[in-house]
C-alpha cells in the first residue's frame, strides 16, 4: 500500500459530476475557479495552482467530491471504515501545511467524519504514514487533517478558503446551493455548502492551513 513516504497534503480535489460544465460554472462564480477543458474533464485553477479536477463519474463511482492526497509512490483509490473514499497520487502536495498558504478558492483543511474513530485512525494513519494526536492526523509533526465522530454522513470533507462567507453564501444561493453555518473548532467561522447537484464542501474565512 502507498504510505511510504508519508502523505503530506493534498494534490487536488476531484469533483465527480454528471454535468462537469455546469459544475465548473457553479464554482467559477462561487469560488472564482478558472476552469480549463482537458481531454478527460476540466482542470480548475486558482492562479498558478490547480485546486480541482471535474469529470464525469464512471459506472461504479458515486458523484461528489473526492480528496486526492499527494506523496504516495503509486496512484490508487482507498476505501476506509464507513466506506470513506479517498485517492492518493504521486507528486508533491500542492495544498497543506508544507505548501504555500491557501488563497481564496483553494483547499485549506481536510476532515474525516467517522462512526468508528479507533478503526478510522488505525486505517488512515497506517496507510498514509500519519500519526494521530487529539483527533488530528499529523505528518512530520504538522497537522494534515482533522477527525470527528459522527452518527451520520461519514466520509472525507475538504474545506476551501474564502474571504467573505456571506458573499459566497449569496452567490451559492442564487445558483441553487444550500449553506449551513457552523463554528469550527479549528477553522473558526465556517459553513458547509451543498451545491445544486448535492456535492458538499466546507468553507472557512482563513488564509492558513487548518
Amino acid at each position: 500500500m502507498p504510505a511510504r513516504p508519508a502523505v503530506r497534503g493534498l494534490r487536488r480535489v476531484d469533483l465527480l459530476s454528471r454535468d462537469p460544465m455546469a459544475a465548473a460554472l457553479f464554482y467559477r462564480v462561487v469560488l472564482d475557479w478558472s476552469p480549463v477543458p482537458v481531454e478527460t474533464g476540466l482542470d480548475c485553477w486558482v492562479g498558478n495552482r490547480r485546486c480541482a479536477f471535474i469529470r464525469k463519474p464512471r459506472a461504479d463511482e458515486v458523484p461528489g467530491f473526492r480528496l486526492v492526497f499527494a506523496g504516495a509512490p503509486m496512484d490508487c483509490s482507498l476505501t476506509g471504515p464507513d466506506n470513506a473514499l479517498a485517492q492518493v497520487t504521486k507528486g508533491r502536495a500542492q495544498h497543506g501545511p508544507q505548501a504555500p498558504e491557501p488563497r481564496p478558492g483553494e483547499p485549506c483543511w481536510a476532515e474525516l467524519a467517522t462512526t468508528e474513530p479507533a478503526r478510522a485512525d488505525a486505517f488512515w494513519a497506517d496507510i498514509l504514514g500519519w500519526t494521530v494526536e487529539d483527533a488530528t492526523y499529523l505528518s512530520g509533526g504538522r497537522a494534515i487533517a482533522g477527525r470527528s465522530e459522527t452518527t451520520g454522513h461519514p466520509g472525507w470533507l475538504c474545506y476551501f478558503a474564502v474571504t467573505d462567507l456571506d458573499e459566497v453564501a449569496g452567490h451559492a444561493a442564487e445558483r441553487g446551493g444550500e449553506v449551513e453555518r457552523l463554528d469550527h473548532p479549528a477553522l473558526g467561522k465556517a459553513m458547509l455548502l451543498t451545491d445544486d447537484s448535492g456535492a458538499r464542501i466546507g468553507l472557512a474565512e482563513t488564509s492558513t492551513w487548518g
